[in-house]
């Protein structure tokens, strides 16, 4: 996407130490401190000359405390939304996904089969998330003069944010990669394509 003036640069936390395993709203540390992750992000936003007005995380500490430490260094304001957690995975939640494809065979396919509208059990679907995300995302202003909202975010929200913001389908923004600490850039709504279109 190219450069706006003011838009929203996001980045996917630091990996986390948890191999096939479902975490989505698990407060899981990431593998780097917080130290480190922010010190990936704010290099990234010099290479890229660019200085943000506000850091934006969830509530987990995996994506708030690397954002906490960039606010702090980059002089600006941390805001903490729920909105920007990760998506929720109800009863499934820290299990193993061998178990969970074990243990809970039709419900796992039928997540599989339907993700985009159904989600686990006690879970939010793909479409529940978007809708949260949208919300967040059309609450900001463009009025920041020439600096960016940067967020700290989780896989999820950010391909939500390719649906919302990019107006990308569901199966075009799951295809894409979400390398960790690797910067993504949206517009905000005033400059984003017409969503009513898609």
């Amino acid at each position: 996407m190219d450069p706006l003036p003011c838009g929203l640069i996001a980045f996917r936390h630091a990996p986390v130490p948890l191999s096939g395993v479902c975490y989505g709203r698990l407060d899981v540390a990431a593998e780097l401190s917080p130290e480190g992750a922010a010190t990936t992000i704010e290099r990234a936003l010099r290479d890229l000359a660019l200085r943000p007005g506000v850091v934006w995380s969830s509530p987990l500490s995996r994506c708030a405390l690397p954002a906490v430490e960039l606010a702090a260094r980059l002089g600006a304001p941390h805001a903490v939304d729920e909105r920007l957690v990760e998506i929720a995975y109800g009863a499934w939640e820290g299990r193993a996904w061998s178990d969970i494809e074990r243990d809970d065979p039709i419900a796992y396919a039928a997540w599989l089969d339907g993700w985009e509208r159904a989600g686990p059990p006690g879970g939010e679907s793909a479409i529940e998330v978007e809708a949260r995300v949208r919300s967040f995302w059309c609450a900001l202003s463009p009025a920041c003069g020439a600096s960016p909202h940067l967020l700290v975010a989780h896989a999820g929200v950010l391909r939500a944010l390719r649906v919302v913001a990019c107006g990308a389908s569901w199966l075009e923004a799951m295809s894409a990669p979400a390398p960790h600490l690797a910067a993504e850039r949206f517009p905000l709504p005033a400059s984003a394509v017409s969503l009513e279109a898609r």
